[in-house]
């Protein structure tokens, strides 16, 4: 790879990263729903600045709109929502771990799936040490005197986030290959907000609102930041690296992701990072790195896992 594509690498690997700091700040005044929608809205409107441009990556958009529906739900909708939720129950770093068994998730998943890759030793063994990393990251706490039901529950709300990822980069896989760079990222951010917004605004339309204060422009600041920063740009950055160094070395930015977010939620918003933490990513990325190993009759070796999430992600 040349300086460039490293460059790259790494900003979208300190893009996504924050994604989790940016929600961490923005849920501090406005409702996960209200976030999400913000987050879509503004997100594929930056999206769509790039048609201009490069107005063959939207060719024949309109005869897939049920599948930018289906990806939406499962690569959006249903992953914002519960990551954003999640986070205000645990550290943002911690969001940032359990988001990244998304590709474990997907390695169990695929197996039953039509056309997907069967389990092996080595796959099954590389599942079993990455949740043996969710088990060290989560499990400590659980037993702690101070701990809640609520910490569980945003454990859980990420981890179904997570999973939701798997699911969405299966149905992206099956519904829009052969797509031209950009388009999904596009569709399903687009048709994410269409679904999302109405709901939003009769949500924020009748539920009492906070006065305007100065911690709420910051919230306001970071949710823009979450939409253009995290979303609009990630994906540009995203598309561009699998244009030039191809899928494979641009899901590098999975083992970096959540180390960049750890850091962000140290250094910013003072977030403890106990041995557990590091010693769960140790684990979790472990298990990334041998479930993740391709086989001679590997099916998905090109799959979407970002979004990783995002996963924009999101991730």
């Amino acid at each position: 790879m040349k300086p460039k594509e490293y460059l790259v690498l790494f900003s979208l690997a300190a893009l996504w990263g924050a994604s989790f700091l940016f929600i961490k700040v923005a849920i501090a005044d406005m409702t996960p729903l209200t976030l999400v929608a913000v987050r879509l809205v503004l997100g594929s409107l930056g999206l769509l600045l790039v048609v201009p441009f490069r107005p063959f990556i939207m060719t024949g958009w309109y005869t897939r709109l049920w599948a930018f529906f289906v990806v939406a739900v499962f690569n959006a909708v249903i992953p914002y929502l519960t990551i954003s939720w999640g986070e205000e129950y645990i550290s943002s770093g911690m969001a940032a771990i359990l988001n990244a068994t998304t590709p474990l998730v997907l390695v169990i998943v695929s197996h039953w799936w039509p056309g997907g890759e069967a389990l092996t030793w080595r796959r099954v063994s590389g599942v079993l040490i990455g949740f043996l990393g969710v088990g060290l990251l989560v499990g400590p706490a659980v037993f702690t005197p101070t701990s809640s039901n609520l910490y569980l529950l945003g454990s859980l709300l990420v981890f179904i986030g997570a999973s939701s990822y798997a699911f969405g980069s299966l149905f992206a896989l099956r519904m829009l290959s052969g797509l031209p760079l950009m388009q999904p990222a596009i569709g399903q951010t687009t048709m994410g907000a269409v679904l999302l917004a109405p709901i939003a605004t009769i949500a924020f339309v009748v539920q009492p609102q906070q006065p305007l204060h100065l911690p709420l422009f910051w919230s306001v600041g970071a949710a823009v930041a979450l939409a253009l920063g995290g979303t609009s740009l990630a994906y540009i950055c995203y598309y561009w690296l699998i244009e030039h160094v191809g899928p494979t070395r641009t899901l590098i930015v999975t083992y970096l992701l959540p180390c960049t977010a750890l850091i962000y939620g140290a250094l910013l918003l003072h977030e403890p990072v106990g041995i557990n933490a590091i010693g769960g990513l140790v684990l979790v990325l472990t298990g990334i790195f041998f479930a993740g190993k391709k086989t001679e009759r590997t099916k998905l070796k090109e799959s979407p896992l970002h979004e990783l999430q995002s996963k924009g992600q999101s991730k």
